[in-house]
């Protein structure tokens, strides 16, 4: 697939070649309609690649959508080949209610409903959407994310190992190029991941990867420049962006199980351990304990490995999420 020749990608107009806009689109649903997503477009005068840049699929993980906003106004078309397509915000109705996890509309993690349903609940309307409507007609994507407003994270990226050699290469390709991250997954244990976008592109053959920097819902700096020179070291790797040679890049160290624990009660979990903390096999990572402080169970590490995120708040629900321990390829 290379630069499309129409002037629309889906439901979004493209600029005229060595140009970019940017605006508000939305989608041909009646339950969608009332919303509009900020999107920008870049069509360079040479063809090439086709890449979609998405975030705030978790509308609070913030600095992904901070990232795409500011890669998306310092976006010079003289410098792109081929259509670079950035929409900062997916979860356009929870931004504004500071919504942890869930679409406001129906209550659902709307990164848990690809590949979606056209006549579904609102979550699955906009999953079917925006994978049919865009995501197949693009030849990469990438998904910005951050531990979200109750996490603490260590900065990894992820993709979807499909078995299909030339996509694997390729969404492997976008990982070791983006040089920013000490750690990759590719796994997807116990169906937490099941219904993610980039799994979906994957399966639906696009090339696809996932970036993790930031948590707690705070737009530190450091994590939000993390996720813009990633991005444009893959822009530039891949020859989409011709400002600047590309860095290079360290090559992450691979994740060969992701455990996510979760609490058998419902109480108070006692972290004691912190993003990027490595953990020996049976280790005490917390406790829960009642509202009474009375303890209720141990939490201990399944296998050595890197603490990926910890729910930083104290609550819990029963089956509530805990923390990741992510087992590294030894």
């Amino acid at each position: 697939m290379t630069t499309p020749t129409t002037r629309s990608l889906g439901p979004i107009p493209l600029p005229e070649p060595g140009s970019k806009q940017s605006g508000y689109f939305t989608f041909d649903d009646e339950l969608l309609g009332k919303y509009q997503w900020p999107y920008f477009a870049a069509v360079g005068r040479e063809p090439g690649l086709s890449f979609l840049l998405t975030a705030g699929i978790h509308a609070a993980e913030y600095t992904g959508t901070l990232a795409a906003v500011r890669l998306g106004q310092a976006l010079d078309p003289v410098h792109v080949r081929g259509t670079l397509l950035i929409i900062p915000l997916l979860n356009r109705p929870g931004f504004f209610e500071r919504s942890i996890y869930v679409n406001p509309e129906d209550n659902q993690n709307l990164n848990r409903a690809f590949p979606g349903s056209p006549t579904g609940t609102w979550s699955q309307r906009f999953a079917h959407h925006l994978l049919h409507d865009l995501v197949v007609k693009v030849d990469r994507t990438m998904d910005l994310h951050a531990g979200d407003m109750i996490e603490g994270l260590e900065p990894f990226l992820g993709y979807y190992q499909t078995g299909d050699g030339a996509i694997d290469a390729r969404s492997l390709e976008m990982i070791n190029a983006h040089g920013g991250m000490g750690w990759v997954t590719h796994v997807l244990p116990g169906g937490e991941r099941a219904g993610m976008l980039y799994g979906a592109a994957a399966q639906n053959g696009v090339h696809a990867i996932l970036a993790e920097s930031g948590g707690c819902g705070l737009p530190i700096e450091q994590d939000v420049q993390r996720h813009v020179e990633g991005v444009l070291n893959i822009w530039r790797t891949l020859g989409l962006l011709t400002d600047a040679p590309a860095a290079p890049a360290r090559k992450p160290r691979s994740i060969a199980a992701n455990n996510w624990l979760r609490s058998e009660h419902e109480g108070i979990f006692l972290c004691r351990v912190s993003a990027g903390e490595m953990v020996e096999r049976g280790q005490t990572l917390g406790e829960m304990v009642d509202l009474l402080g009375n303890h209720l169970a141990t939490i201990q590490a399944p296998d050595a490995g890197v603490i990926l995120f910890t729910v930083t708040s104290p609550a819990i629900k029963k089956d509530g999420l805990l923390l990741a321990v992510g087992v590294p390829d030894h």
